[in-house]
């Protein structure tokens, strides 16, 4: 098996698997970077959405006489 590698052929074959291996290895660290950083911009647009819908619901006039003022709406 060692000897394999002293001969020129096998030198080459060694080469070629050593890139075929950094190569898939780069392609694997880049793709693994591109999927966290899709789903850190996922949990930020959720948390960005949540804190304006807790905005929204604190804002609301809850007090007796703010739930008998009129929204706008006609309803029949």
């Amino acid at each position: 098996m060692f000897n394999l590698l002293f001969t020129p052929f096998g030198r080459y074959l060694a080469i070629g698997a050593a890139v075929v291996m950094i190569l898939s290895g780069v392609y694997f660290k880049i793709r693994s970077d591109a999927i966290a950083e899709v789903e850190a911009k996922a949990t930020a647009d959720a948390l960005r959405r949540t804190q304006n819908a807790i905005r929204a619901g604190d804002s609301v006039d809850t007090s007796p006489d703010g739930l008998l003022k009129t929204d706008g709406y006609r309803r029949e």
